[in-house]
């Protein structure tokens, strides 16, 4: 079940009434899938989907790396053993494929049949009649995401379920989608008509489903999350409020081979957008295997790292108990300008830790910054063991390079490591993303530690 109200930073445009070649192709694959998945039984499809989550495992590199880099987030304020580590990784990898192939059987049978294979736990939230108000569920991308779908035919009492979506691309597949849910009692809202009708069945009274834990860009409210900075949605609370709703968290969880349980838990009247997310982070935290990793939630953006795209106060930095890390490297002339930097950058982003790279001796009086022995005749194929001894060093990963010193082989070493941002002086060309000219004076470096952070205008945002 796609049920978005982002998709990254931006919403993607409504599909389009007439269907490609593409799109028919799309639809003719993901159909034979389906039927496929629809013939074998739930045990089945969830051992089937666990060999396939393993192997893509095997041939992603890519998402081999983010999903390391957001389990190393989601664990770092408790950090787990590196075997540990490793084998919720390979979990995660299984359970993804078992989610999606059930998820694909989920949606071919019956509510009777499918509730074979769940457990429901305190959903008798979702009946609204006798409780007079809405019901805003928040949820999260895990497990068997069919079973959203699902609520209403799964628990008695339920005479109808909405959520908010994200239009599919394929047009196709998001007529199917619409139909299917309107037979299963669910009735999708797209965010591009607006609030007006998801508001309405708030009041009826009824129960609305948001799936809030991806990042939401520019229109979000910056908050801790995991302990780490991030953006989130106030679209939960908003719609709370300005239908007098309550709200739940929806916890999707794998209980065995083919089995799930879908438990709720109330929050009462809406706690507000930060005692959502802290909600929401309880209810992955209940299962991180099961949650769907793919999206970079914490990444930092190309050419502004420092930035989140939307003003919010500085202080809220400081309730971050995760950093964003940063990798720094300065020319040996301008060693006497790195205080200048740091109290710029500090004053951006009070949740920084600064790795720097650097020939200096001793310790650094502000432990955010932490210097590591930077040899420059030690060969140039020793920089990626230099920088993964680095990034290893924190529980939680590193986010940027700021490389002002150059070091084009520590930059390419960090491209190789999926650093996003790497920015530079006088530098040009890949692995570059952005490059200053050098600062000759104090205050030209305090306005590229503001140009990392700054808000830009709503179109390029």
């Amino acid at each position: 079940m796609r049920v978005s109200i982002k998709h990254g930073d931006r919403m993607a445009a409504p599909s389009s009434d007439n269907p490609t070649l593409l799109h028919r192709l799309e639809y003719g694959a993901f159909r034979t899938v389906e039927g496929i998945m629809g013939l074998l039984p739930m045990d089945s499809c969830a051992l089937l989907g666990r060999l396939c989550g393993r192997i893509f495992q095997f041939l992603s590199p890519k998402y081999r790396r983010l999903i390391r880099r957001n389990l190393r987030i989601a664990t770092a304020e408790n950090p787990l053993p590196p075997r540990e580590l490793d084998q919720l990784i390979d979990e995660t990898f299984r359970r993804v494929g078992a989610n999606f192939l059930s998820s694909l059987k989920s949606a071919t049978v019956t509510s009777e049949e499918l509730s074979k294979s769940i457990e429901i736990s305190r959903c008798d939230l979702l009946s609204r009649e006798e409780a007079g108000n809405g019901l805003v569920v928040i949820m999260s991308h895990m497990g068997n995401w069919e079973i959203m779908a699902k609520l209403s035919g799964l628990h008695s009492g339920i005479s109808r379920f909405g959520a908010i979506y994200r239009p599919l691309d394929n047009p196709l597949m998001d007529r199917l989608t619409n139909k299917r849910r309107a037979a299963d009692g669910c009735q999708l809202f797209s965010r591009h008509d607006g609030f007006h009708a998801p508001i309405a069945l708030l009041r009826s009274p009824g129960p609305l489903g948001v799936l809030s834990d991806q990042r939401a860009g520019a229109q979000g409210v910056v908050l801790p999350f995991f302990g780490k900075l991030t953006t989130s949605t106030p679209l939960p609370d908003l719609m709370a409020r300005r239908a007098k709703a309550e709200v739940c968290t929806l916890a999707i969880t794998t209980i065995g081979n083919g089995r799930w349980r879908a438990e709720m838990h109330s929050l009462g009247k809406s706690p507000g957008v930060a005692g959502m997310v802290k909600a929401m982070e309880s209810t992955m935290r209940s299962s991180l295997a099961d949650v769907f990793w793919f999206h970079d939630r914490w990444r930092a953006d190309r050419i502004r790292p420092l930035s989140f795209y939307t003003k919010f106060d500085p202080e809220i930095a400081r309730q971050a108990s995760v950093p964003m890390r940063v990798l720094l490297t300065l020319r040996d002339d301008s060693q006497e300008d790195a205080d200048v930097l740091f109290e710029a950058l500090f004053a951006e982003r009070p949740d920084l830790r600064i790795e720097w790279l650097t020939s200096l001796p001793g310790e650094h009086p502000d432990p955010r910054v932490v210097k590591h022995a930077w040899d420059h005749s030690a060969p140039d194929e020793h920089a990626s063991g230099a920088l993964d001894r680095i990034d290893d060093s924190h529980p939680a990963p590193l986010d940027a390079a700021l490389l002002f010193g150059g070091t084009p082989v520590i930059a390419k070493a960090a491209k190789r490591a999926g650093l996003r941002s790497i920015i530079g002086c006088d530098v040009q060309g890949k692995p570059w993303t952005r490059s200053f000219p050098y600062p000759k004076c104090p205050d030209e470096w305090r306005d590229i530690a503001s140009k990392l952070a700054e808000v830009p205008n709503p179109k390029k945002a």
